[in-house]
């Protein structure tokens, strides 16, 4: 099959041997037999569209057969391969084949060498055959050398060997103006002639070379590179490809739309410039597949604004098409680049675009729809599992079997064809940690969701973009406004919005300066009900522990109870397990939990409480030798003072003093210690 495709890019006589395997494996296909049971001649068999006699009409067979190689040998990486697929090197060669087939063969190649295409302009420079690269450069500096003179539109058409004579001519009738002179206007002439010596060998190089011929194939090349590297890159948002393709496209609308010296120099016929201007456009759009990037979109805009008799519909085709790639399914939808899906770009986006909606002779326009076959949905959006709507988060993604940096983006976005993804993670502060393994949640035609927690004393960033409105910048500043005006916009709970509205400072008053439970000053109990129910809500919002506010209440309520007299043994039981556990976590703070966290209530809240309770006890003469009396009277309640009977209860508890009657051995030294303690 490999041969007999090449032949048909390539064309000329067929071995005659090769032939015969042929025509028997063609008969044999067809069920005749190796006799031609048919009775059909070899003749009657050959279809004269194909065949030219013994040769191969490759007009017909090049472009379906240097796409076939391609596509058989996709990302196979075999040069041998594409060595045969080569472009001309030699003027001479270049005139036996037709410009559009060496962009069919550039993009051939790039399907092969499917590792070696590189993102950027000196890979699209190295698929243009050297001398086509020197008579390119060469018209260049012609056109720019010759654009005052009034035959440029005479230079722009003519053939570079269509006037050797009137050189030799204009150069010995000026060897014979110059011999008719004085010797010093000889030597002047001898050396003008022998500072051009360089530039009159450059021009015999361009002996046989068609002007026509290297305008077409540089185009048609270079439409064929941008192409290869659209394919490449398809879905990948690659901005190294994406600038390669639109320094190229920008270079063709300025041969298009401009007419100094050097365009019309360099521009080709007008059908095949808007051909290779459309292609390149569609690479573009290949490459930024579903992004909507502005800039692209606005180049293309502007190559779809000139509209005149001159455009084909063909050439709208294109640039419809390149417009809908980049904004396709709205942005939640992207190109593969799997084997089938780089075969149905190619069958969608040949560059063969029609003269009419009713032209199908080079492509059946039906065709054009298989680019549907590519298209993957890669979205990846964010929800609040709270309020169930979508949010913007900013998200960490790794890559598989890469060590780069990790990709930043920001949900909902599109996860373009950057490389296998392997991990995601959340890294906003307003967001709880959340992770995701992408090779398992994942599939390369799938949308994705994640589920995030907003923390409480946050905004989202869609209300607030610069973290400018957040619970903790506000408790910060000075702060007007009620308790209420400041966390309705972050919490929707009623409970918290009734506490805020009944219990916490209205704003309306004229307060003192906020004091912090953080300050050390007794954690806040010298603070009023309001004072001290806002500086709680705050700290309980911002911290994410609501569910500590009642807690600080009722320790809170204890404390101002004792003060008042009112003395509870249940109070006290409470502020003893309160203070017990923050004094066992302070002494071994890892040994039972693996992950620090902060504390549920505010330490100096906590040493507060201690100095309330210790020095109510001590003004009422509760100390450690009023302990030892109790004690040494066997635990005689009836001796206490009835007023005092309960505060000794409570006194007890706080310490965890046992009953007398509740003695063992072993307990005195127990006792002895905590009368140490209170002392």
């Amino acid at each position: 099959i490999d041969e007999r495709l090449h032949r048909y890019v390539v064309g000329g006589p067929e071995d005659p041997e090769t032939r015969s395997k042929r025509d028997a494996s063609d008969r044999a296909a067809a069920g005749l037999g190796a006799g031609g049971a048919a009775g059909l001649s070899s003749d009657q068999e050959q279809c004269s569209c194909i065949f030219e006699g013994e040769n191969i009409n490759t007009d017909v067979t090049a472009p379906g057969a240097t796409l076939c190689l391609g596509l058989m040998y996709l990302q196979s990486g075999n040069k041998s391969v594409a060595a045969r697929l080569s472009l001309p090197d030699t003027h001479f060669l270049l005139d036996y084949v037709r410009p559009d087939l060496l962009m069919l063969r550039v993009i051939a190649r790039s399907l092969i060498l499917w590792g070696d295409v590189r993102p950027s302009s000196d890979w699209i420079e190295e698929q243009i055959p050297g001398m086509v690269k020197r008579a390119f450069d060469r018209m260049i500096s012609k056109a720019r050398n010759m654009a005052g003179f009034a035959g440029l539109a005479s230079f722009a058409n003519m053939r570079m060997n269509s006037s050797p004579g009137l050189v030799d001519g204009a150069s010995t009738a000026g060897q014979r103006q110059t011999g008719a002179g004085s010797d010093e206007e000889n030597n002047a002439t001898k050396s003008n002639v022998d500072s051009n010596h360089a530039e009159k060998q450059a021009d015999d190089d361009d002996v046989d070379v068609d002007r026509h011929a290297i305008r077409q194939a540089h185009v048609h090349i270079i439409a064929g590179a941008c192409f290869g590297m659209g394919l490449r890159y398809a879905g990948s948002g690659n901005e190294d490809a994406a600038a390669a393709i639109t320094q190229r496209l920008e270079h063709l609308i300025r041969l298009r739309d401009e007419s100094d010296a050097v365009s019309v120099a360099l521009k080709p016929e007008r059908p095949i410039l808007e051909m290779c201007l459309s292609c390149t456009a569609v690479s573009l759009a290949m490459v930024m597949a579903g992004t909507g990037d502005v800039r692209t979109f606005k180049l293309l805009r502007a190559i779809r604004w000139k509209c005149d008799e001159s455009i084909r519909y063909g050439t709208h085709m294109a640039i419809g098409s390149a417009i809908g790639l980049l904004f396709l399914g709205g942005g939640t939808c992207t190109l593969g680049t799997e084997p089938e899906d780089i075969a149905s770009l190619l069958l969608a986006f040949f560059p063969r675009f029609p003269i009419n909606t009713m032209d199908n002779q080079y492509h059946l326009q039906a065709l054009r729809h298989c680019y549907a076959l590519a298209v993957k949905r890669r979205l990846l959006e964010a929800v609040d599992i709270d309020t169930k709507e979508n949010v913007f988060v900013p998200l960490e993604v790794l890559l598989d079997g890469k060590s780069s940096t990790p990709m930043k983006l920001t949900a909902p976005c599109l996860l373009l064809n950057k490389g296998n993804y392997s991990h995601l993670r959340v890294i906003s502060e307003r967001y709880y940690p959340a992770s995701l393994d992408l090779q398992v949640s994942t599939t390369s035609d799938s949308n994705l969701t994640l589920f995030v927690k907003r923390k409480s004393g946050h905004l989202s960033y869609l209300q607030d973009p610069h973290a400018h409105r957040s619970l903790l910048v506000q408790t910060g500043g000075s702060g007007g406004g009620s308790a209420v005006e400041l966390i309705q916009a972050f919490t929707e709970d009623k409970k918290l919005l009734a506490y805020a509205k009944y219990l916490c400072d209205d704003g309306k008053k004229n307060r003192r300066k906020k004091k912090l439970m953080t300050n050390g000053q007794r954690g806040g109990l010298n603070l009023s009900l309001e004072e001290f129910c806002t500086e709680i809500l705050h700290e309980c919002l911002t911290k994410e522990k609501t569910e500590a506010i009642r807690l600080y209440i009722a320790l809170r309520h204890a404390i101002k109870s004792a003060e008042e007299g009112a003395w509870s043994v249940e109070s006290m039981w409470d502020i003893r397990l309160v203070r017990s556990y923050y004094e066992s976590s302070q002494q071994s703070p890892s040994s039972h939990m693996s992950v620090q966290v902060s504390p549920l209530l505010n330490k100096d809240f906590v040493s507060s409480l201690d100095e309330s309770i210790d020095g109510q006890f001590a003004e009422k003469g509760f100390t450690g030798t009023a302990l030892m009396s109790y004690l040494a009277s066997g635990g005689n309640w009836e001796a206490l003072r009835e007023e005092d009977k309960n505060m000794m209860g409570c006194f007890l508890t706080y310490h965890d003093v046992p009953f007398p009657g509740g003695l063992v051995d072993g307990t005195s030294d127990v006792l002895n210690e905590v009368v140490d303690g209170i002392q």
